[in-house]
């Protein structure tokens, strides 16, 4: 069980201490609501603020009738006349030059929140990009140390979700500094 975030870095968010919107933690930035269209489930680019009633996917069907059609004929009769519904997730689209100083400036912060023990584990991992998923282990000292130190000082959540938001925050700020100048991310609710 768990919630994933994917794209240009890869991981699962904590158990029980992190929110999918972790990253607007991070950096000022509101996160897009996903949406899929009905029947096809291709992604709909559902813009609430350019919002058409005659927005249908145009890459399977050639006309709004023929989608509902097949809404109805998968699904019954169409009740709220919506072709598309909302997913169970969210994304994020961050850009280097709008979101990289800010980053870092946060991460400073919360770098100085947390235990030195667990700061210098996060120092010595090797710069490249295992960095961009959390699944490669590369974390796995970080964790270990704030596990020992947990059960030394019997730390709360609040500080735990500290660390997990460094976590996201390291990878983060990994890719923008070495990609393309950007760094998409999809994340369950």
């Amino acid at each position: 069980m768990g919630r994933f975030y994917h794209g240009s870095i890869e991981g699962k968010f904590w158990f029980g201490i992190q929110s999918s919107d972790d990253i607007s933690n991070l950096v000022t930035i509101t996160h897009v609501q996903q949406y899929s269209w009905k029947s096809c489930n291709c992604c709909a680019e559902i813009n609430m603020d350019n919002f058409s009633e005659d927005m249908y996917c145009n890459d399977c069907y050639e006309s709004k009738e023929e989608h509902e059609a097949s809404v109805i004929e998968e699904e019954g009769e169409n009740d709220d006349d919506c072709l598309y519904y909302e997913e169970q997730s969210i994304s994020y689209h961050l850009d280097k030059d709008t979101h990289y100083d800010e980053l870092k400036q946060n991460m400073d912060i919360l770098r100085s929140k947390i235990d030195t023990k667990v700061i210098d584990e996060f120092d010595k991992i090797e710069q490249n990009d295992k960095i961009l998923d959390a699944f490669t282990g590369v974390f796995d000292n970080s964790l270990k140390k704030l596990n020992e130190i947990q059960k030394e000082k019997d730390e709360n959540k609040e500080y735990i979700a500290l660390v997990a938001r460094y976590t996201l925050g390291y990878q983060l700020e990994y890719c923008l500094r070495t990609t393309e100048d950007d760094c998409y991310v999809y994340c369950e609710c």
